[in-house]
């Protein structure tokens, strides 16, 4: 059984709550990833479908989210079934399939692939470069990778104590590099890998012009700043891209 497959209603509704960090879930990553007009779309780790109908409302030719939760991936198709608002039937579509695993292959090769979170479900370096060898081996010669992810120089033990309170959501530290995340009386377990070990995966896989790209609100939202000064202080997570080799 998946992770989460394991009660995963907190998870959804915390994913989906009103909240500043939505803001900086969102404004740099897409901002990294730029059009996506026209382009054929690989999503990782897609859970209930959330940026792979992002990613068709923005125009994308085809958008395919694969994910290893049965549950999940349930919640996905329902939203993005004949009638639902924004669903996109015609050119999103879903696949139970680990992200790694050392065999699939979409075909054509996606232009763009995507992930909001990945990496830090990986439970060994090994599994890390099973995810990267994933990826380039489903882009398309000059394509695009961006994810957001769990920020190699965060400090877990500088967090608040009412971080869940603050934010929707807490880290419980277990024998680094693993952790938890956890929502109310849901957890997955995660791991912090360093940037070396990152860019080393991504470079084995045939990708370069490997960024960091630090969480900020948009320009018109900066009155968040005061009050979220304490996060991006010290982040919990943080956008990363590379593209592959031409």
């Amino acid at each position: 059984m998946a992770d989460y497959d394991r009660n995963p209603a907190p998870y959804l509704q915390q994913s989906v709550a009103d909240n500043p960090y939505r803001l900086l879930e969102w404004t740099v990553f897409l901002d990294v990833l730029g059009a996506v007009t026209g382009k054929r779309v690989l999503d990782l780790a897609c859970g209930d479908g959330r940026l792979t109908r992002v990613l068709a409302h923005g125009g994308a030719a085809e958008v395919l989210g694969l994910d290893v939760s049965e549950e999940m991936l349930e919640h996905a198709r329902e939203q993005n079934a004949e009638g639902q608002p924004e669903a996109f039937p015609d050119r999103v579509s879903y696949g139970e399939v680990s992200a790694t695993d050392e065999t699939f292959q979409m075909t054509p090769r996606a232009d763009i692939v995507t992930a909001m979170y990945l990496f830090h479900y990986a439970r060994s370096v090994e599994e890390l470069d099973h995810m990267a060898d994933l990826i380039g081996r489903n882009l398309e010669p000059g394509g695009k990778f961006v994810t957001y992810t769990i920020n190699p120089d965060y400090d877990f033990t500088s967090a608040p104590d009412d971080m869940e309170e603050r934010i929707g959501f807490h880290y419980r530290i277990i024998d680094p590099p693993a952790y938890a995340l956890v929502i109310k009386d849901f957890e997955v377990p995660i791991w912090q890998w360093s940037r070396q070990q990152h860019e080393e995966a991504l470079k084995r896989a045939g990708l370069t012009n490997i960024r960091w790209h630090p969480l900020q609100f948009p320009p018109e939202q900066t009155h968040h700043l005061v009050g979220w000064a304490w996060y991006l202080d010290n982040p919990s997570c943080i956008v990363l891209s590379a593209e592959k080799a031409g």
